[in-house]
């Protein structure tokens, strides 16, 4: 095979002894692969930029899926690629957010030199038979028709909030996972996905078994759950709206549970009370709710009542003398 024609493997940041022992194995390969060592991350940056990989094997971190996701964009646009994770401990349900985030394979990485070297290689021959955008085909509908064709691979999800993967054996689903989420609660949240693109790659190793029933069992539960989810979201928004409408109309209509018509009232009483604050707000909780007719309310005009004070009284005339004029004395 031509140098050209040759896979390149990157060991990228792992301890010096485990670099050497697995390059050393991986060089019984060398007709059909080229490997090469980076010790740093600016290295490791600047040969992926320059040079395209079939594999790269990294030391990586549970908690810190964050990584691997940046990796794998970063191969994804020079080609395809494939990622192997090393890990300190083991290999278990931590290790979902590594798998989600675009790792191919997770692996201890005091592993055996021969076994890793194995993985390696494994991982090196995996093909991509499938890849498109999701609003063409739906989650659902291809994970079913992969199914239905008794494949063995893994499906990978990737949408602008999260990442996600699947695996078939025979057109059975036994492992899911979704960020670091795994087994069918995954399965519910992939199924779910509108937009985005997705890959089926051959020959990917199972993990893990997370999920024990047959195929369309859990196709049928993750409906279920996924209406469920999206019935409470409208909940919540709709819960939302409310707590985001007048004050005033919030405290009356919720700890009153009054209609529009006994509102109005409460007003008028309130009026009638001389407490023109509580009058106006009984009304802006009617004009929340609206009349009967669905026509907007308006609260009526406030008119400033008369003064309390008692009128004044009238003033009083003196009236003409009774007594009959005197005649005029003779001269």
């Amino acid at each position: 095979m031509t140098p050209a024609a040759r896979k390149r493997i990157l060991l990228a940041e792992l301890d010096d002894r485990l670099a050497i022992s697995l390059l050393a194995r991986l060089y019984e390969h060398n007709r059909a692969y080229d490997v090469l060592l980076s010790r740093t991350a600016d290295v490791t940056h600047n040969l992926l930029q320059m040079e395209r990989f079939r594999v790269v094997v990294i030391h990586a971190h549970p908690s810190k899926p964050g990584d691997i996701t940046q990796l794998e964009s970063d191969l994804r646009s020079t080609g395809e690629a494939r990622i192997v994770a090393l890990i300190d401990g083991e290999v278990d349900a931590s290790a979902a957010a590594l798998y989600a985030a675009g790792a191919d394979s997770v692996q201890r990485a005091s592993l055996p030199t021969a076994e890793l070297a194995d993985e390696v290689l494994r991982v090196s021959s995996a093909d991509t038979l499938l890849e498109g955008r999701i609003d063409q085909v739906g989650a659902p509908e291809l994970i079913q028709m992969l199914c239905l064709c008794r494949r063995s691979l893994m499906i990978r999800v990737e949408t602008e909030t999260e990442r996600a993967a699947v695996w078939l054996s025979n057109g059975e689903i036994h492992h899911a996972v979704s960020d670091s989420v795994s087994g069918q609660r995954a399965m519910s949240r992939i199924v779910r996905a509108e937009s985005g693109r997705f890959w089926a790659i051959a020959n990917a190793a199972l993990p893990m078994r997370t999920i024990h029933q047959d195929w369309q069992h859990v196709m049928l539960e993750a409906a279920r759950e996924g209406d469920e989810a999206a019935l409470q979201s409208a909940q919540r928004q709709k819960d939302a709206a409310v707590d985001s409408s007048p004050p005033p109309a919030q405290s009356v209509v919720r700890k009153l549970g009054k209609t529009y018509r006994e509102l109005t009232e409460l007003g008028l009483q309130s009026i009638k009370a001389g407490d023109f604050a509580k009058a106006r707000e009984y009304w802006a909780a009617a004009r929340s709710i609206g009349p009967d007719s669905g026509q907007a309310a308006s609260a009526p005009t406030l008119i400033k009542p008369a003064s309390s004070a008692p009128p004044s009284a009238p003033t009083l005339i003196k009236p003409a003398s009774s007594a009959p004029p005197k005649r005029a004395e003779g001269r």
